[in-house]
């Protein structure tokens, strides 16, 4: 079919689709998805790419010398457009679409206030669960630090709901004055809220007149001759003192608000994020996209996906210009806010300043991005040389396997694009065949399962990296063959180990090499190698520790007094599951290392 034809069918395509919201969506002659957008009117959306003059954009003419078809998707809003555009994209990942990268949440503190006595817990994603969200906070460290010093001054609860409705007496927290035992009614619901009260104020940085109350209440309680409850007010009083001196104001209103700006060069655009909240800067963030879309097309794109990726809307954000479909965009963040959200352009002022800072991290970042790129490139040419690629290897796929004394094995794929890592395309998998504890059988097994899913579980690598030595590259190599797969470039990479006080080199295992290539510790290709061996690593082991909780069922042994981590793994390791624990005879239970008797008679009877 000629392009006039395609172009034709295209136009009438385009003239009969309704005018209504919905989303659109350009596909290849192959059937793949192009590009998926979204429009308050489809028809006025899509007649513009096939104008004479097009839409302006330069993405948007290459798009369409590709597209061959046109599918249209009638919703009943702009709103509903928007999240179906976002969950398409998500699916289907198409190549003119920008799609959000951000691997890394910053924590929140999450408060639910409608029970009796609620505690501090730490989150990285927002619910629609009615609970107070506070944050971001910049340092996970920093933040753990804080709400373990909070627990000496308000002594808050930190045990589960479960645990709370069935301790009969006080912990040992509560022993150490870091809890006021609500579970046993030591402290009434509105001293508890006090206590509350008091924490949340210390992490805000607000005063909202705390600090005259803590004052008025420290002098009633020397006048009481209470003098250890006057000291503990003393010391609250001085840590909000000092939470209040850290924090330089920024916005005299006070205003929660995320203000955003993009720097654009070579293909990549950085975002750049300052969240502000009760009006001091609380965080930055900057976001590296691959993308050549224009600045305003970037702003949408971030904003129609991150906070639908569990972050906390703020009543304000500021941006460089206004975003298309801006109303569409201000819908969709007041039903995740379930408030008014205003979304708008600072012209001058506090505002104004913030504007400027966040512009100024964007380019700054923007350009150590760039400098970062560079050398990866250069170490990507490095790997190509020894391993004979004809380029530098674009994406870069590991392979580890993760195990506990042969239980639970599992596998972890890492994906590296252009020497960053991926974490949207890691993938893990559950070994069904290969035995416990046969690493070259696990090996073989995976990376024939992976090849066989082809695009569907992402691009093909252009370089594969095994966690092992020879013997695990050539049983992959050897089941790739096996299932009448070509071939693709391998290499292996052995840890590093230490015996009698030596430290080993990590070693290069090539196909084609007798020797192991050995490297500079130091050395850029080495570092890109190590990362994609210790990212599929770090992402096996997460996924077995998960298998290991499942095959504990759902807190089956929490709660048991005397029954901790470090017992619940030897027991796991000794009896696989819960259901291999009930079946145990009652004299291998206590066998356990650190188990005994009592501890044994005390697990089965919470376990049958």
């Amino acid at each position: 079919m000629s392009s006039d034809t395609v172009r034709a069918a295209l136009r009438e395509r385009a003239q009969r689709a309704p005018t209504g919201p919905g989303v659109y969506r350009w596909l290849d002659d192959a059937g793949r998805i192009l590009y998926v957008g979204k429009a308050a009117n489809l028809r006025a959306r899509v007649r513009t790419y096939l104008s004479e003059r097009g839409d302006g954009r330069p993405l948007v003419h290459l798009l369409m010398r590709r597209a061959v078809e046109l599918e249209l998707i009638s919703t009943n809003t702009a709103e509903e457009a928007l999240l179906l555009e976002n969950t398409l994209i998500k699916q289907a990942r198409p190549p003119y679409n920008l799609r959000l990268k951000d691997d890394k949440s910053y924590l929140l503190v999450r408060v639910d206030r409608t029970h009796d006595f609620p505690r501090i817990r730490l989150v990285r994603k927002v619910k629609k669960d009615g609970a107070l969200y506070l944050g971001p906070f910049a340092s996970a460290k920093g933040l753990r630090r804080t709400v373990r010093f909070l627990r000496t001054l308000y002594p808050l609860r930190s045990c589960t709901d479960r645990e709370l409705k069935e301790r009969t007496k006080p912990c040992l927290y509560h022993q150490i004055g870091r809890c006021a035992a609500p579970c046993v009614d030591l402290i009434s619901p509105e001293d508890y809220a006090r206590l509350l009260e008091g924490a949340l104020g210390l992490l805000r940085g607000r005063d909202d007149g705390m600090l005259k109350d803590l004052a008025r209440d420290m002098e009633a309680a020397s006048d009481r001759r209470a003098y250890e409850q006057a000291a503990i007010l003393r010391d609250r009083m001085a840590a909000l003192e000092a939470a209040l001196a850290r924090q330089e104001t920024v916005s005299p209103d006070g205003k929660d608000r995320d203000v955003i700006a993009v720097a654009s060069a070579g293909g990549t655009a950085m975002v750049g994020i300052v969240y502000v909240r009760d009006g001091h800067v609380v965080a930055t963030r900057n976001l590296p996209q691959r993308t050549s879309l224009p600045r305003a097309d970037v702003l949408h794109a971030f904003l129609s996906q991150i906070y639908l990726r569990g972050k906390v809307v703020p009543p304000e954000i500021l941006v460089e210009e206004e975003p298309p479909d801006l109303a569409g965009l201000q819908a969709l963040l007041v039903s995740l806010r379930e408030a008014r959200v205003e979304v708008r352009v600072p012209q001058r002022g506090a505002a104004m300043d913030l504007m400027r800072m966040a512009q100024s991290n964007a380019e700054e970042a923007l350009g150590e991005h760039s400098v970062r790129t560079r050398a990866a490139q250069d170490a990507l040419k490095r790997i190509a040389g020894f391993v004979g690629l004809e380029h530098a290897p674009d994406r870069i796929e590991g392979y580890d396997l993760s195990h506990l004394a042969g239980t639970e094995p599992v596998a972890g794929m890492s994906v590296l694009l252009g020497g960053v890592a991926e974490p949207s395309s890691y993938r893990h998998f559950a070994i069904r065949e290969a035995a416990g504890g046969d690493d070259y059988g696990g090996m073989a097994e995976v990376v024939a399962r992976r090849f066989r899913a082809g695009l569907a579980l992402g691009a093909l690598p252009d370089l594969v990296l095994i966690d092992g030595g020879r013997g695990q590259v050539e049983a992959a190599q050897r089941a790739l063959r096996d299932a009448g797969l070509p071939a693709v470039p391998m290499l292996g990479l052995a840890k590093a180990r230490v015996a009698g006080g030596v430290r080993s080199e990590e070693r290069i295992i090539l196909s084609d090499q007798p020797d192991a290539l050995i490297l500079p510790a130091d050395d850029p290709a080495l570092r890109i190698l190590v990362k994609t061996r210790d990212e599929a690593h770090r992402f096996a082991g997460r996924y077995q520790r998960k298998r290991r909780a499942a095959a504990f069922g759902d807190g089956a042994l929490d709660g048991i007094p005397g029954v901790g981590p470090a017992r619940k793994q030897r027991l796991l390791k000794s009896f696989g599951s819960v259901a291999g624990l009930r079946e145990a005879p009652f004299e291998d239970l206590a066998a356990v290392p650190g188990i005994g008797e009592s501890l044994a008679r005390l697990i089965r009877e919470r376990i049958d």
